[in-house]
């Protein structure tokens, strides 16, 4: 990612608390108990559609369903509709509301107390929409890479909602009109509107969702990147803060809206059942990245300040649920496949104030490419109610052996990702390259080859740069020796073009053919490759194709 590329990031998505909370105290009309209860009536600011739907949060400490209940609106009743579960009366008009002012009442009758009274007020805007624009190609494209990652957690895939694509739309077009974050000294945030500037609907994701009408809980995502919808979209979850709500269990509607170089996503929160824990990379996934470039803001770096970019890919711990109120983290360890501890940075509630039930595992540096590492972690969480549970979770994942691969077998079928990436067992990895092609295919994925292969006395010789890509390995150049050193894990192997020999960890082998150094590029031939790395080497005439397998 380059550094002119940005992202920021701001989290509204906890339960209904952030409407309603606003606790106070119904008198009976008979009896000397009360009870506790807390409101809010939506929306209670402009609207920019004429179908709003009006709606009354509440919540008490009361078991019992209210034996009446009425809406009115600008004193003419209405028919609301109550949902019991979540404890949500509700009424959308079946005419549009035309523009101005309007006044909502609601009354609510509880056997044995005094009827509940409560008013709010809003304005349909002059602007106002009737229909909301269909969905177009881009969007439902957004939302499909969304799903993607739902589907490698085994979460539940979310749908589009059009008022949250039209307040994300919406406030792109803010940030673009007025070139928000565009340059160093910006202070404006990627997530709030100011009133005094132009195309403002709202300050905050909250109120800017019900400018068009969506009244529960919203969170959001914003990213300043240039590239495409998917680029953009893969950058916000690779980013650690702004991976939470991709793998909230209880999100179930999303909107996408893209202009110029803004991409926001907003995130409709539904009601939770309980707490669960959401771990990332996933377990068993084969195709992890290995390194996390930063640009996110806030930086998870800020608590770790002698530590720098590029760091290893961030592991992530997650309790999602209302009835969650900490998280503790009571041990972590990072263990590469020699079972050998990988030196981490850890975030956590008690030293980041931008997690609450959530833990952060960073390597220090990038993870080695197709390797294997194991984590364990010890959790602590407190209940709301008081109560307190210890969870062990400890699992694996792989790193991908050429960068960007794993999302692009992701992106290309999700569910045969699921099925055929994401296992406990060791994976077989494919590398082919066409002696007359200008790419190679990692696992069915192309790459654009650097060196076109050639064929020099009766042998396949291959780019060592695009080797190691292939295959997940780093190649240095050592001058003194005019050798290419290829290095994977624990295997080094020094590769001369000037003697017929190799090295392997130290140890001198002689070869009949070795590396060749044609004009400035270091080719390695395939028979030299079978040997050195132990892979299965065929090759397929038909096709004029070299496939390793390893």
């Amino acid at each position: 990612m380059n550094l002119n590329k940005r992202l920021s990031y701001y989290l509204l998505l906890f339960p209904l608390t952030l409407l309603i909370w606003c606790a106070s105290l119904a008198l009976p009309a008979q009896q000397a108990d009360a009870f506790s209860y807390s409101y809010e009536g939506v929306p209670k600011q402009t609207i920019g559609v004429t179908k709003p739907t009006l709606t009354f949060y509440f919540k008490s400490d009361m078991n019992i369903a209210p034996t009446t209940y009425s809406m009115y609106l600008n004193g003419e009743r209405v028919a609301v509709s109550y949902d019991a579960a979540n404890s949500i009366f509700s009424y959308t008009p079946s005419k549009d509301l035309a523009p101005g002012n309007y006044s909502v009442r609601i009354s609510i009758k509880f056997a044995g107390y005094e009827a509940l009274e409560k008013t709010w007020s809003f304005q349909v805007s002059k602007n106002a929409i009737k229909q909301f624009s269909a969905a177009t190609p881009d969007q439902l494209n957004a939302l499909a890479v969304i799903n993607d990652y739902r589907v490698l957690h085994g979460l539940p895939s979310v749908k589009y909602n059009e008022q949250l694509s039209a307040s994300a739309t919406a406030h792109a077009s803010y940030l673009d009109i007025n070139k928000i974050k565009q340059s160093q000294t910006s202070q404006d945030s990627l997530h709030s509107e100011d009133p005094s500037k132009d195309a403002y609907i709202g300050t905050t994701p909250l109120e800017r969702a019900a400018y068009f009408g969506y009244t529960k809980a919203v969170g959001e995502d914003a990213a300043y990147i240039s590239g495409t919808d998917d680029e953009a979209i893969d950058a916000l979850f690779d980013a650690p803060y702004h991976r939470n709500p991709f793998l909230n269990p209880y999100i179930r509607e999303v909107g996408v809206g893209k202009i110029g170089n803004y991409t926001i996503i907003e995130f409709g929160l539904e009601p939770d059942a309980g707490p669960q824990l959401v771990v990332s990379p996933t377990e068993g996934d084969r195709y992890v990245p290995t390194s996390f470039d930063g640009n996110e803001s806030p930086d998870p770096l800020s608590i770790h300040p002698n530590e720098v970019f590029p760091i290893g890919y961030p592991i992530m711990a997650q309790y999602y649920g209302s009835s969650v109120d900490k998280v503790k983290l009571l041990s972590s360890e990072l263990l590469d496949s020699k079972k050998q501890p990988v030196e981490t940075l850890v975030n956590t509630p008690d030293n980041d104030k931008n997690l609450t039930n959530a833990v952060i595992i960073m390597p220090r540096k990038p993870l080695q490419a197709d390797s294997s590492y194991h984590v364990k972690l010890k959790l602590q969480v407190t209940k709301k109610d008081g109560s307190i549970v210890t969870e062990d979770k400890e699992w694996d994942f792989t790193t991908e052996p050429a960068n960007q691969i794993g999302k692009k077998k992701l992106h290309q079928n999700a569910a045969n990702y699921k099925k055929y990436s994401v296992s406990v067992a060791p994976m077989m990895r494919t590398a082919s390259f066409g002696l007359d092609g200008s790419s190679y295919l990692v696992d069915g994925i192309s790459f654009p080859m650097k060196r076109t292969p050639q064929i020099t006395d009766g042998s396949s010789y291959l780019y060592i740069r695009d080797l190691a890509a292939a295959l997940g390995a780093s190649v240095d150049w050592d001058e003194a020796q005019r050798a290419a050193v290829y290095t994977k894990g624990s295997l080094k192997v020094t590769l001369y073009t000037t003697k017929d020999a190799y090295m392997v960890n130290g140890e001198l082998r002689p070869t009949t053919t070795p590396a060749k150094l044609l004009g400035e590029n270091t080719m390695v031939p395939v028979r030299l490759l079978a040997e050195v790395l132990g892979a299965k080497v065929d090759y397929v005439e038909a096709t004029r194709t070299v496939n390793i397998t390893y």
